[in-house]
């Protein structure tokens, strides 16, 4: 088992172990849905399993989520709710997945009126796979009151389909938003301040913050956002309701029609013409697991008005304060993603010789390190600098970083920090035999508490974290040690951010 995995699997399960190494003792919290029992920890309480929406089956499913029903009594908030329906997760070992999966969870240091911040993770996967089972205690023990929850994956959850009435497609990105309705409702119960919650998120969770700094609808429902390793830069397919213009897809092509998609897709599972009722009848586990590659959140004009990435260059994203970056090899990724070298490579064919001439040293060791190099910093870096200055045209401020650390025992093998790391790090680090990767861990995360606290990262740290404007260029770079730094990889981001521009129709000045 690599270094990484043995991380990721900490960070799933290390929640499951100290919940179950803690006190019978009991807390009864009254939500708008009925009374539950969370148990308690050495740290707090945890509450499992809580459905905060009707399961989407049936005639709900490729539905806005309708909040779950009132229950009598009292039920034991004891375990994870299934996961959603997603590729392979049969394989996954955790736990069985089933469309009645909108479930959250949530950890408290106290079941009281404390009024603490509340942060709410929101998991990655690519959009096809993941699930809110993290060890959420890792914010409690510093006073935080932490959720997760799960959300519609693939095309249960992302789907725009011309035998369906429906406007919407991203449903999944509604399940967040009426997650956070159910945070602003009743996490005072639980000890937490619904005035002051925090949305993060790696990969397809920081990719899901930057969809809600955007949904007209997440509007109010959040006060600070986190997006670790987003992609709101990346060409998404749009729906037949989404606004014409310039935008047009990686390689300059028309965008990919979500209709497109969730034809072949179906095409995959059913045969003849596809019907309203004979869709809501599939094998819903056959159609998630039908998904090669990442799957993408749509354009449709309504959840999600424009590519993030345009929106936040037009001023039109959510006025909180953000943190958000990536890592130094997040083309570590590339071979799960579903694009090839050859695709990816086409994307960019006009300026290839400059592009070899940026990542000489990475092409020295084969095409592909040269090609996987560049699409992750395209795909995660170039956004994270974009998502910043465009925080220039509102008031609330933002703050970026480039997490840069190998782990001693990983130094002849790691090109850089692979792209989840951040992730493993925050939840799992410190309880890794490496001194230096506790140190790290721990400084992350004395930061990002505190942005949760206050809206900015700087507190007792040693190094300050300087506030991002685009003509400065400053980055907080984790390593080792940390440092301040400007125009992290400058001249690889301004070549990606040239091509975006004329992808998605700006000129110079943004607008």
């Amino acid at each position: 088992m690599s270094r990484l995995e043995q991380l990721i699997r900490g960070f799933v399960y290390a929640g499951l172990l100290a919940f179950f190494s803690g006190t019978a003792a009991a807390a009864v919290v009254t939500t708008e849905q009925g009374q539950f029992r969370g148990f308690r920890a050495d740290w707090g309480w945890t509450f499992l399993g809580l459905p905060y929406a009707r399961p989407p089956l049936g005639d709900l499913r490729w539905r806005p989520p309708q909040p779950a029903a009132v229950h009598e009594g009292v039920k034991a908030a004891s375990g994870y709710g299934p996961m959603c329906p997603q590729s392979r997760a049969g394989q996954r070992g955790i736990a069985a997945a089933s469309e009645d999966c909108l479930t959250l969870n949530v950890w408290t240091p106290g079941v009281d009126d404390g009024k603490r911040p509340v942060m709410v993770w929101i998991h990655g996967g690519g959009f096809r796979a993941g699930s809110g089972r993290i060890a959420g205690e890792t914010f409690a023990v510093r006073g935080v009151v932490t959720v997760s929850f799960n959300y519609r994956l693939g095309p249960l959850g992302f789907f725009s389909h011309e035998a369906l009435e429906s406007r919407e497609a991203n449903f999944g990105l509604l399940d967040m938003i009426l997650a956070l309705r159910w945070v602003q409702a009743n996490i005072a119960q639980f000890g937490g301040d619904p005035g002051n919650v925090t949305i993060f998120g790696v990969s397809a969770g920081g990719m899901a913050v930057s969809l809600l700094m955007v949904s007209p609808q997440a509007e109010g429902l959040f006060h600070r956002a986190i997006a670790q390793s987003g992609y709101g830069t990346w060409a998404l397919p749009r729906t037949r309701h989404a606004p014409q213009g310039d935008v047009l897809s990686m390689g300059f092509a028309p965008p990919l029609s979500a209709e497109g998609i969730a034809q072949g897709l179906v095409a995959q599972v059913a045969d003849g013409p596809a019907t309203e009722s004979g869709l809501r009848a599939l094998d819903g586990a056959a159609l998630a697991e039908a998904v090669e590659g990442f799957h993408l959140p749509l354009v449709d004009g309504g959840t999600l008005p424009e590519e993030p990435g345009l929106m936040f260059a037009q001023g039109r994203q959510h006025d909180v304060p953000l943190i958000t970056g990536g890592n130094s090899n997040e083309g570590s990724v590339m071979p799960a993603s579903g694009i090839s070298a050859a695709e990816f490579v086409g994307y960019h064919r006009d300026g290839q010789a400059a592009v070899e001439r940026l990542y000489a040293e990475d092409y020295r060791l084969g095409p592909e390190q040269g090609v996987a190099r560049m699409f992750g910093d395209n795909r995660y870096l170039l956004a994270a600098r974009v998502a910043g200055a465009g925080m220039d045209n509102v008031d609330s401020p933002a703050w970026l970083y480039y997490l840069d650390f190998v782990p001693a025992e990983q130094s002849g093998e790691w090109r850089g920090t692979p792209h989840g790391y951040d992730a493993a790090i925050l939840f799992a680090g410190a309880q890794s035999g490496d001194p230096t990767e506790r140190a790290l861990a721990s400084r992350m995360q004395a930061f990002w508490v505190q942005f949760a606290r206050s809206g900015n990262p700087n507190g007792d740290g040693e190094v300050a974290w300087p506030r991002y404007d685009r003509q400065r260029d400053r980055w907080l770079v984790f390593s080792n040690e940390d440092r301040a730094e400007a125009g992290v990889i400058a001249a690889k981001l301004d070549l990606l951010e040239s091509h975006y521009r004329r992808r998605v129709g700006l000129v110079q000045d943004g607008r």
